[in-house]
Parts: structure tokens; C-alpha cells; sequence
């Protein structure tokens, strides 16, 4: 993690119904924007209270909730503050924290189930140290991610049943068949990534949240799903 930025900006905005128009030190603690006034308490704005941020050479608006909105004007370490805060704001969250049925393999056909999980943990690793949220959607890809999964369907009804053209095939439509709340969700989270790139930067935080969540929901279905896979290959 980068050290914090501190800028010293003109700040212009209302926030929570107050109108501000004065200078303050600005920088980034953790996940908190920090305005630090002149004989004043500063203000601590949480992150998860930006929906977005926009910003040229020496400015930077950040956009809160409840429509309020601050123009910070001054040199071009409010250019670096503005990175810095979609850097801390925007870090992929840990996707695989909480699954049951990737955590073990007990009891299970263990190269089946490092087959269906295998999509999964490449599509975490592409976005490990990634925040930018348009590349994060992009590594993450619907599409691919979808392709990625059939193929591990196909070849784990070809493992199931090696020799028997036909037995595959129902192996795999059973094996889809259980997989289907997967793919609705990867679908989902299609949608939410394309409504992200094609969103308004402020909001584009706020849209990132939106994303994450799909994605997460695409972790946990893949996650149910197994059960029942694990039980047609038995």
C-alpha cells in the first residue's frame, strides 16, 4: 500500500446540508477521506460514503451520497489523492472467504473437484492487486468465465465416464443442469460490469459496489452448486 497523499486544496461543496467554502489539508487514513481545517475538527469521510470521483491536473470532485458534492482545487497532488482514494476504495474484496465446498474436498472426487473450481480461483488471481474497476471488469470477463466453466463440465463428464460418448453427454447435461444458478449468476454479473463501463465516473464507485456483489454471488453459486455435482459423480 502506497503512503498517504496530503494535499493542501480550496474546498467548495455541501456536505449534509452545510455549505463549505474554505481551505483544508487533505490525505487518506485507512478508509477514511480526512479534511483537516484550520482551527477547526477535521472531518472523516468514510470511503464507503464516495460514490465516485472525477478530476483533472490540480482538481479533484468527489462525489458523496445524498447527492452532496466536493470541488477540491490546487495543485497536482490532488491528482495523486484522487488515485489514491479509487486505489483504497475499489480493492477486490477476498472472494473465496466463507466457501464450504472449496475449502474441502473430503468425501468428493477430488480432480473433479479441482476441475470446477479451477475458473474460479484463475478468475480471483486475474484481479489480485487490480483497482481499477473497468480493468478488474475486464479480467473478470462473463463471457470467458462461462466458457471456462462448460469446458470444466465437459471434461469432467469426460473423466466420469471415459470410452462412453453417450454417457458423457448425459453426464454433462445432469452436471449443467445443477450448474444453472452459476450461470445465471455469471450473467448477472455481465450486466452489473457493462452498466459499470458504461456508467458515469460519478458514480463509478458506487457501480463497482453493485459489481462486486455479483461477482461474490457468482463465488457462493458456484460454491452450492458443487453438492449437488459431487452427488452425480458418485
Amino acid at each position: 500500500m502506497s503512503s498517504p497523499t496530503t494535499a493542501q486544496a480550496r474546498v467548495i461543496g455541501i456536505v449534509r446540508g452545510r455549505e463549505i467554502d474554505t481551505s483544508a489539508s487533505v490525505t487518506i487514513d485507512q478508509d477514511t477521506l480526512v479534511l483537516a481545517w484550520q482551527d477547526a475538527t477535521p472531518w472523516r469521510l468514510s470511503l464507503t460514503g464516495i460514490e465516485g470521483v472525477t478530476g483533472g491536473p490540480s482538481s479533484l470532485t468527489v462525489y458523496l451520497v445524498s447527492n452532496d458534492v466536493l470541488e477540491l482545487s490546487g495543485d497536482e497532488r490532488l491528482r495523486a489523492l484522487g488515485l489514491q482514494l479509487l486505489d483504497r476504495a475499489c480493492a477486490m474484496p477476498e472472494l473465496t472467504r466463507g466457501l464450504k465446498s472449496l475449502g474441502s474436498s473430503r468425501g468428493t472426487p477430488v480432480v473433479a473437484h479441482d476441475r470446477w473450481f479451477a475458473p474460479f480461483l484463475a478468475a480471483r488471481r486475474s484481479v489480485e492487486g487490480v483497482s481499477d474497476p473497468a480493468r478488474q471488469v475486464g479480467l473478470l470477463d462473463a463471457a470467458a468465465l462461462a466458457k471456462e466453466i462448460e469446458r470444466a463440465i465437459s471434461e469432467i463428464a469426460a473423466s466420469k465416464a471415459p470410452g462412453d460418448p453417450a454417457e458423457q453427454r448425459a453426464v454433462e447435461a445432469a452436471l449443467e443442469e445443477e450448474a444453472t444458478a452459476v450461470f445465471t449468476a455469471i450473467e448477472m454479473m455481465g450486466l452489473a460490469g457493462d452498466a459499470l463501463r458504461g456508467g458515469a465516473l460519478d458514480t463509478r464507485i458506487a457501480d463497482w459496489r453493485q459489481w462486486v456483489e455479483t461477482v461474490r454471488s457468482v463465488f457462493a453459486a458456484a460454491d452450492d452448486a458443487w453438492t449437488g455435482i459431487a452427488a452425480e459423480l458418485r
